[in-house]
């Protein structure tokens, strides 16, 4: 059951990363100065990653506070939520060192 859960959030990770990649690789319509512009930004997918990870580490958080309480003896989906929490925050570690070296590496180019 474990296996098929961090199974499971990693292939909606992947999906979500497929489909930035899909909008990234559209043709931009878009006029300098449009304010209105159709789906969503790439902040916005970058936003709700960020806070998809944060539930999961304050889940994770939250379960281990109950564990080490007593109110709770659920200690194997504990370590799950620990685990998964943990994984989710390296991708987006991850992902975090790849749009910075993409950064630097377009302010290295000549202009």
């Amino acid at each position: 059951m474990a296996i098929s859960t961090a199974k499971s959030a990693a292939q909606e990770v992947l999906a979500q990363i497929r489909e930035i990649q899909s909008e990234s690789r559209k043709p931009a319509n878009v006029t300098v100065g449009d304010s209105k512009q159709s789906g969503t930004s790439f902040m916005d997918h970058l936003k709700s990653g960020f806070e998809e990870v944060n539930g999961m580490q304050k889940k994770a958080d939250a379960m281990a506070m109950q564990v080490a309480s007593g109110k709770s003896e659920n200690l194997h989906e504990t370590m799950i939520a620990t685990t998964q929490a943990e994984i989710s925050f390296n991708l987006m570690v991850q992902l975090r060192n790849r749009a910075l070296e993409a950064y630097q590496e377009v302010m290295r180019m000549p202009v």
